[in-house]
């Protein structure tokens, strides 16, 4: 059984080591430089105001229906219960042979 199976078959000089250390050292020091061009900070004010644009559309294109369909909601429940109120007023026969509390409520 290995106890040190990563361990390299070759030895690394402390020169090496101090070379490479070295190297970490210079890119870390180097820094990073970046550079935004004009017309990239256009292309994507022009894409991010689109997309704003359209989902906006969308959100409102969605709000539209949803009132249109709360109000024929509405439309149906309105009739559903006009209707219940004109079969009440037809139960005046069935009112007179029963009394008041013992007859069929409309809703």
């Amino acid at each position: 059984m290995e106890e040190f199976r990563h361990t390299p078959i070759i030895p690394i000089s402390e020169k090496d080591l101090a070379e490479n250390q070295k190297k970490i050292d210079e890119r870390n020091r180097k820094g990073y430089y970046v550079e935004i061009k004009k017309d990239t900070i256009y292309f994507y004010t022009i894409a991010m105001l689109t997309l704003g644009t359209v989902f906006y559309t969308f959100l409102m294109v969605n709000e539209k229906q949803m009132r249109i369909k709360e109000s024929l909601e509405r439309t149906k429940t309105l009739r559903i219960k006009a209707a219940a109120g004109k079969k009440g007023a037809n139960l005046i026969s069935e009112r007179q042979t029963f009394k008041v509390e013992n007859s069929a409520k409309p809703f």
